[in-house]
């Protein structure tokens, strides 16, 4: 520990060692070296549990609106293509029955095409969708499902682990005495940015800031109780670290419950996140889509609406009949 303590010594307050010495690991490395930067651990853990959070919440937030605009986009290509198809088949029955009415004859020509033209870009719009939101099906169900049980695991972890800093700060000794609880207030812990690399986005340039991909959390020099660290060895053995042994390394305490040793394996935690997560187009393209499907269907109307009274205003209710439509 004495590389760690002349190779950190220069940040007095909490004793970060981003990288770390050689000697100590490949890891990120954060210890309690000084007995002051137990708290740095928790911003650290919490970045990546606010990360995971942050993923999960955008991630379902991309599903929902890639199946709401699908099906919005689905209702109104549906009504367009039925109302194009009726007003084909009206075409084709009046177009024997117009005698001297060309020119009105070649404007429902026009509004058809219209009609027409409007429906093949909204499918083209709806080709997109559809292809956002078979992606988003395919590939998001199973992340958002491993993106909630790490965030779980390490939530756990980061709620649970830090009852030894809000003793530190109430001034309660090593061996949990009753008043310590008593004085305990909330913890507020601000967190430097460098503890929180992935705090804006989620990309391999943001893992790598973590050396060789992983966060190692080492304390182990009387900043935490053995009447805290006992029972939550326990329950990370049984819950947060069991079921999440692909990507926590939790081990075993020594010195009668007053140390632990964490690794995180940060890159194999969200390295294979990234691509599942992007898949599909964001809600805001989505719903820039649906906008301008919407417009185009509120000018399709228009055009319909124009197609129809030209309709009732030729003499054709005969052959209007006969073509069977609810046009």
């Amino acid at each position: 520990m004495k590389v760690i303590a002349e190779r950190c010594l220069a940040f007095s307050l909490f004793v970060i060692c981003i990288g770390g010495a050689e000697e100590e690991g490949p890891c990120t490395l954060v210890d309690d070296y000084y007995k002051k930067n137990l708290k740095e651990t928790l911003c650290y853990l919490r970045c990546l549990s606010n990360a995971l959070n942050k993923l999960y919440t955008d991630g379902e937030r991309k599903m929902l609106v890639n199946e709401e605009v699908y099906a919005n986009a689905s209702r109104i290509l549906d009504d367009m293509e039925g109302k194009t198809g009726e007003s084909t088949k009206y075409l084709s029955v009046v177009s024997s029955a117009m005698g001297d009415q060309r020119k009105k004859m070649k404007k429902l020509i026009s509004y058809g095409n219209e009609m027409g033209d409007l429906v093949a870009k909204v499918g083209g719009l709806f080709s997109e969708v559809n292809e956002s939101v078979r992606a988003v099906r395919k590939y998001l169900p199973d992340a958002l499902t491993t993106a909630n049980k790490y965030y779980a695991s390490i939530a756990e972890i980061t709620r649970t682990a830090w009852d030894d800093v809000k003793a530190v700060e109430a001034g309660g000794t090593a061996k949990c005495e009753e008043r310590t609880f008593q004085r305990v207030k909330g913890l507020l812990t601000p967190c430097a940015d460098q503890t929180c690399p992935l705090a804006k986005t989620v990309n391999e340039s943001a893992l790598k800031t973590y050396k060789d991909g992983c966060l190692a959390v080492t304390v182990q020099n009387g900043s935490v109780r053995e009447c805290f660290n006992l029972p939550r060895d326990n329950l990370y053995r049984s819950g947060a670290v069991k079921n999440s042994n692909d990507a926590l390394e939790w081990k075993e305490v020594r010195d009668r419950g007053a140390s632990f040793q964490l690794k995180v394996k940060v890159q194999e935690i969200f390295g294979p996140l990234i691509t599942p997560f992007a898949a599909g187009q964001p809600p805001s393209m989505l719903l820039g889509m649906v906008s301008n499907i919407t417009s185009l269907h509120s000018q399709f109307n228009k055009v319909h609406n124009n197609f129809t009274s030209l309709l009732f205003d030729i003499d054709v209710a005969g052959n209007v009949t006969t073509a069977n439509s609810s046009i």
